[in-house]
């Protein structure tokens, strides 16, 4: 790669992950979490102590604190793991959705417009056929000229 714009997009791009681990865990394991969401049900503060417990999440201040705090910190643990498991099922829907891209083919050669005028019309007859054509359309948009 020969641009240095280029080069740094490139190696910014594989510095990390865009996804969290999170997220990509949803992403490869998105069936049979799924299967186990339908079997079971939903408890998002559960899945979201293990997901913090696996290392897929980072530990917020106060998770493990009791009271309101602490019930606070794992609600939005909860609330972020529900969160990536809806944009993994649009991620994934997205990516099934998406059409394989077909060749596109090349635009039609331009067409020379004739210069005459039609057989048999004179340039003041065409004139007045515009100028009515455009009263009408001002007549009925409600316009007058």
């Amino acid at each position: 790669m020969t641009d240095p714009i280029l080069a740094r997009i490139q190696a910014a791009r594989t510095e990390g992950p865009r996804r969290s681990p999170l997220a990509n865990w949803l992403l490869r394991h998105r069936e049979a979490f799924a299967r186990i969401l339908r079997e079971g049900g939903v408890n998002w503060e559960r899945f979201g102590a293990v997901f913090v417990e696996e290392g897929l999440l980072p530990r917020p201040e106060h998770f493990d604190a009791p009271g309101p705090e602490g019930h606070k910190a794992r609600r939005r643990v909860a609330e972020t793991a529900r969160k990536a498991w809806a944009r993994a099922q649009l991620e994934r829907g997205a990516m099934a959705a998406r059409p394989s891209p077909e060749p596109v083919a090349a635009p039609p050669a331009p067409v020379a417009l004739p210069t005459a005028h039609p057989a048999g019309e004179s340039s003041s007859k065409a004139q007045d056929r515009l100028a009515r054509l455009k009263r009408q359309t001002l007549d009925r948009s409600g316009r007058k000229a």
